[in-house]
Order: structure tokens, then sequence, then C-alpha cells
């Protein structure tokens, strides 16, 4: 310590530790010591010096306390310093202090790094999972994509001798600092983390602009690293030009070329009934299916499906439904759009689709909403596989119950049962998007809901009661009203305003909806269908 002296005088120091690849990476690959020294009243601000003694070389980083904890709390020097808790260090003094700064660095960038999934994954993050150690990978591969000596730490830090016990010295302070925030973001379960609904809501909110906020902050932290690096190592303009663009370093060195950065996704998983799946999972459907171990001889049968390729797989008893999610092109995304009117946007990508499926089944199984048990995803290939639900569809009670000229109580309970389940979902702010009748199974005498690829936390509720009411409306070939086809209605009406706000009902019979779905329902049904609405108390 009495070496400092002629480096930070007349400041004192704070807390010193060793860093970068010193620490870390496989013995015998780097020469001398990288050592950062955090000072109380040092008015350089940051330097760098370095300095040979007894023949071994000390590069000193020494950094005025309050930069670094501006740093390690709001990134202003680009994570320049941030950078080095993030990576194994090894403490020489005050390791509390120390300790403190890892524990925040940690704790903003896991944040950080979980707004920056939910911008990408969206809906599909209410079941995602994640390895501790993901968060500080995450952000290391970021930092190593614009800057050769953060790729070159990167590389190092997971080179094959030294990479098991490095992930280690990365996954427990992790683990640690997430479960000291107390679950506002993320929360811990058991050695994964997940990131809270809450959280994924105020997120989804600010999509747009948070992706042009994303990748702004990624260039500003890019450029702010850079700067600080180059006025605390008083690099030339020339020598910072090579920093910038050239791969110079990194070619020199053969090994290291040789190796392939690591995708920090490899530590992401998403949850379903049969455990975790990986999100990087790159399988096709056959081999999906192999992979779920079934019993018996397996046969795959194509279903009707329009818009999605699905396939009911059977293996003796066991069957499961395979959706693969097709992104909605040329004819399919013009009839959909003209359909609606301007009344409905429908999601049209294929990943989009997929995520809002998953998603959404997530976030209404959580909260005792009815919904399949999903058994498998595959994001690469838009793979979805859930267990089949026996039992019939709604549409096949209405197309029975709107011929008939009067409900029986069986279904008139079942119609009403139907209505409460439509608003519970809107209950806790989700639409569903699409409620056409047969996206609603009765299994064991309850109503699961299925098909959310619509789905959302949107305030949309009268255009699903609207779609739902209505559609069943068209089920009536002739245009004559029967006692069948008004106490379905009725029933359905009456459970939603038992448990739902009944001024969404009186809002699906206004004429932003009526001129979507008077298209194709005869017209003394649609008025009977709009008079029951606007008459919902």
């Amino acid at each position: 310590m009495e070496k400092l002296g002629d480096l930070i005088a007349p400041a004192e120091p704070v807390a010193v530790c060793a860093y970068g690849p010193s620490v870390f990476a496989k013995p015998g690959v780097t020469r001398g010591q990288d050592l950062l020294v955090l000072c109380e009243g040092y008015s350089n601000g940051l330097r760098a010096h370095l300095r040979v003694y007894d023949g071994e070389e000390f590069r000193f980083l020494i950094a005025d306390r309050t930069l670094v904890e501006s740093d390690v709390e709001k990134g202003t020097l680009g994570d320049y310093l941030t950078e080095q808790f993030l990576y194994p260090y090894h403490p020489i003094l005050n390791i509390a202090y120390l300790d403190k700064m890892a524990e925040r660095a940690k704790t903003r960038v896991a944040e950080e790094e979980a707004r920056d999934l939910v911008i990408e994954f969206r809906e599909m993050c209410r079941g995602l999972v994640a390895a501790p150690e993901f968060f500080g990978l995450s952000r290391m591969r970021k930092l190593a994509r614009v800057s050769v000596p953060s790729m070159t730490a990167y590389l190092r830090l997971l080179e094959g001798p030294v990479r098991e016990r490095n992930l280690m010295a990365l996954r427990s302070p992790f683990h640690s600092a997430i479960a000291a925030t107390k679950g506002e973001v993320l929360k811990i379960e058991g050695e994964h983390v997940s990131l809270e609904d809450s959280a994924v809501d105020r997120w989804l909110k600010d999509r747009v602009s948070g992706q042009v906020v994303n990748v702004l902050r990624q260039s500003q932290r890019a450029f702010y690293s850079y700067l600080t690096k180059g006025r605390a190592v008083y690099l030339s303009p020339d020598l910072l030009a090579r920093e910038l663009y050239s791969p110079l370093k990194l070619t020199l060195d053969t090994e290291l070329n040789r190796m392939e950065p690591e995708d920090p996704k490899n530590y992401l998983y998403l949850k379903t009934s049969a455990g975790l799946v990986p999100l990087g999972e790159k399988s096709s459907l056959d081999e999906v299916i192999a992979n779920l171990n079934l019993r018996g001889p397996i046969t795959i049968t194509p279903l009707a499906g329009v818009l999605n390729e699905v396939f009911l797989v059977t293996a003796g008893k066991e069957q499961l439904v395979a959706k693969k999610f097709t992104d909605w092109d040329g004819f399919k995304w013009f009839t959909l759009n003209l359909v609606s009117l301007g009344s409905k946007l429908f999601a049209v990508s294929g990943k989009a689709r997929m995520t809002n499926e998953y998603g959404m089944n997530r976030y209404l199984g959580k909260r005792g909403l009815k919904v399949a048990n999903i058994v498998y995803l595959n994001v690469k290939q838009r793979i979805l596989v859930e267990r089949y639900l026996s039992g019939p569809s709604f549409a096949d009670l209405a197309k029975e119950a709107v011929n008939q000229s009067k409900l029986t109580k069986a279904q008139s309970e079942l119609a009403a049962s139907l209505g409460e389940t439509l608003a519970d979902i809107h209950e806790i702010g989700v639409s569903v998007g699409d409620t056409k009748p047969e996206n609603f199974v009765v299994s064991d005498g309850k109503i699961f809901v299925v098909d959310l690829e619509q789905a959302g936390k949107r305030n949309d509720y009268a255009w699903d009661i609207a779609e739902l009411l209505f559609y069943i409306g068209h089920y009536r070939i002739t245009p004559t009203v029967t006692g069948g086809l008004k106490g379905i209605i009725e029933a359905i009406a009456t459970g939603y305003s038992r448990k739902g706000d009944s001024a969404e009902l009186r809002k699906a019979a206004a004429a932003r909806y009526a001129k979507v779905f008077s298209v194709w329902t005869p017209a003394p049904v649609f008025l009977e269908i709009s008079r029951i609405l606007r008459e919902a108390r």
C-alpha cells in the first residue's frame, strides 16, 4: 500500500482490489496485475498508471470514490468502472465497501437486462427464467461487442480450464444481489430468477419507446466507456482510433481468435408443465415430439388450422396438440384486417403470436383460470406443444342451442359460466382478442380458454364480448330468432354481469362492432343480440 503514496497524494485510499483477466484468466496468459484503487478526494478524477516493482508490472486504475459510485448507480461513465465489479475480482482493502459496490452494480445491471428481455421477448417473459449468471454475461457480451479489451476479458472468462469456476463466481453474487431487491422486479425461484408480472406490465406499456431508448442507451454506454478510458489512460487520438476500429489485439491472439463468444441466452429457459425448456432449443417438430419420451407408437395428424399448422399427436392414451406459428402474410393478412374493418388489429407475425399464446397462458394459469398445460416450447422453430383437452368446444354447444326453441338448464348454466369466465379474464386486465366460441373448451365440466395468440394486457373488453356473442349469432342460418338463441345470449350476458362491468356489454353493441359482425349475422338475429347488450344491467 505504501507504493500508492506518490500516485494518489494527497487523496486517501478507500478500497483496493485486483481486477481483470489477471484475476480470472487461466494461468500464464497475462502479465503483471491490474489494480483498481478507489480514493477519497482524488482531484484527477480517473487516471491510469503503469509501474514496475521488482520486475513485475502493475497497472493502477485510480478513481475518485464519487465517480465510482456514480457509474455503479447510474452508468455515467458508460459502465467502464461498473464492468470491473461484474467480473470476478480480488479484494485487497476494504472488502465490505467493494462488496457493497459490487452488489449495487449487479442489482442495476440485472434490472436493466431484465427490461431488455421484456423489450425483446414481450409476453413470453411471464414464463421465462434465467440462471443468475445470465445478467452479468449479457451485459459483458454487450460491452464486448463494442470494445476489444472487453471482448478479450469476456473470452478469457469463459475459456475451458477456468469456465466453470468463473461461472460459479458470477452465479452466487448475482443470486444474492437479486435476492436483496425483495422481488420488486426480479424474484428468486430456487436456483433461477424470474420476472415479476408487474414489471413486465410496466415495461410492455412503453415497449416501442423502450426499444428506441434501449438502442440509444447502449450507444451512449459504448461512447462514454471509450471516452472514459481514453481520458484515463492518456490515449493519443491515433491510438484511440485503433482501439475503436481495429480488431488487431484479438487477431494477434490466435488462441482467442478461434473462440466464439458465448451467447448469454444459453442461460435462459421457459417454464412448461413438464419442466424447463432451453430458450435456444432448435429441434424440428419430429425431434420435439421424440424428445417428449411419450409411451407407445406415435402418430402425428394434421388438424384444421387455417392460419397455423396444427397437429394432433397421439401416443397410446396420451394426446397432445402441436402448433407451428407461421407468419401471416399476403391474402391471410389482408382478409383478417379487412374483416375487422379497423375495429381490431391482429398480431400477424409467428413470433408475436407464439409469444402472446405462451405468455398469456402462463399469466391466466397463475391466476386460477383454466388453460391448457404447455409441455414444450421451441422458440427458434416457433413450435408450442400442449395437452389435448378432451371435450366439446363451446361452438358445438352453441350451434345446437341456437336452433332450439328453449335452452335447457344445463345449457343455460354453462353459458352463464362462460360469461363469468370472460369477466374473470377481463378483471385481471387481459383481453382475449379472439373469442370465437371454438376457443373455449368444456372439459370435465370446466371452461378452458385456448388459442390465446391474440391475447394481451389491453382494455379491449367490448371487442371480446361482441365477437363471442355475434359469432354465436351467425350459427343461426335462418333470420328467425329462436328461444334458444335468445336464451344463450342472455345467459352469457347475465354471467358476465355477475362478475364483470355490465357497461362493457353495452359498449359491445356500438356501431364500430356492428359494422364488423353484421356482414355475416342475419339482420334480425344481429338486432336481437344488440338489443340484449344495450339493455344489460
